[in-house]
Protein backbone atom coordinates (compact mmCIF):
# COMPACT_ATOMS: atom_id res chain seq x y z
CA UNK A 1 0.00 0.00 0.00
CA UNK A 2 1.28 3.25 -1.07
CA UNK A 3 2.03 6.05 1.42
CA UNK A 4 -0.99 8.15 -0.24
CA UNK A 5 -3.05 4.89 0.06
CA UNK A 6 -2.34 4.82 3.80
CA UNK A 7 -3.09 8.24 4.05
CA UNK A 8 -6.45 8.32 2.47
CA UNK A 9 -7.18 5.33 4.72
CA UNK A 10 -6.73 7.12 7.50
CA UNK A 11 -8.41 9.73 6.90
CA UNK A 12 -11.22 7.32 6.02
CA UNK A 13 -10.97 5.74 9.24
CA UNK A 14 -10.85 9.28 10.80
CA UNK A 15 -14.19 10.35 9.35
CA UNK A 16 -15.88 7.27 10.04
CA UNK A 17 -14.50 7.91 13.63
CA UNK A 18 -15.79 11.43 13.87
CA UNK A 19 -19.71 10.38 12.79
CA UNK A 20 -19.69 7.87 15.02
CA UNK A 21 -18.65 10.02 17.68
CA UNK A 22 -20.90 12.69 16.06
CA UNK A 23 -23.93 10.69 16.26
CA UNK A 24 -23.11 8.59 19.53
CA UNK A 25 -22.69 12.02 21.44
CA UNK A 26 -26.23 13.09 20.11
CA UNK A 27 -27.56 10.04 21.23
CA UNK A 28 -26.15 10.66 24.53
CA UNK A 29 -27.57 14.36 24.77
CA UNK A 30 -31.15 12.79 23.67
CA UNK A 31 -31.01 9.93 26.46
CA UNK A 32 -29.68 12.60 29.12
CA UNK A 33 -32.71 14.73 28.02
CA UNK A 34 -34.75 11.59 28.62
CA UNK A 35 -33.47 10.90 32.11
CA UNK A 36 -34.05 14.35 33.22
CA UNK A 37 -37.72 14.20 32.00
CA UNK A 38 -37.90 10.93 33.96
CA UNK A 39 -36.61 12.07 37.09
CA UNK A 40 -39.33 14.98 36.72
CA UNK A 41 -41.97 12.60 35.89
CA UNK A 42 -40.39 10.57 39.13
CA UNK A 43 -40.64 13.51 41.45
CA UNK A 44 -44.26 14.58 40.00
CA UNK A 45 -45.45 10.35 40.38
CA UNK A 46 -43.98 10.38 44.40
CA UNK A 47 -45.18 13.90 45.36
CA UNK A 48 -48.53 12.21 44.04
CA UNK A 49 -48.04 9.12 46.49
CA UNK A 50 -47.62 11.55 49.26
CA UNK A 51 -50.10 13.54 48.80
CA UNK A 52 -52.51 10.38 48.07
CA UNK A 53 -51.25 8.68 51.54
CA UNK A 54 -51.52 11.63 53.40
CA UNK A 55 -55.69 11.60 52.18
CA UNK A 56 -55.69 8.13 52.76
CA UNK A 57 -54.62 8.62 56.41
CA UNK A 58 -56.93 11.52 57.03
CA UNK A 59 -59.46 10.00 55.73
CA UNK A 60 -58.91 6.83 57.94
CA UNK A 61 -58.54 9.29 60.75
CA UNK A 62 -61.97 10.75 59.96
CA UNK A 63 -64.07 7.29 59.55
CA UNK A 64 -62.69 6.20 62.73
CA UNK A 65 -64.03 9.65 64.37
CA UNK A 66 -67.55 9.16 62.57
CA UNK A 67 -67.35 5.46 64.32
CA UNK A 68 -66.46 6.55 67.40
CA UNK A 69 -69.39 9.12 67.82
CA UNK A 70 -71.85 6.36 66.59
CA UNK A 71 -70.88 4.10 68.89
CA UNK A 72 -71.04 6.60 71.85
CA UNK A 73 -74.26 8.00 70.31
CA UNK A 74 -76.09 4.48 70.05
CA UNK A 75 -74.29 3.81 73.85
CA UNK A 76 -76.55 6.90 75.09
CA UNK A 77 -79.43 5.98 73.12
CA UNK A 78 -79.39 2.55 74.48
CA UNK A 79 -78.81 3.12 78.26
Amino acid sequence: MTPEERLTQVENLLETAARYINRHSQTIEQNQAEITQLRVSLNETLRLFSELATYQRQSQEEIRRIWEYLLKKRGRSGN
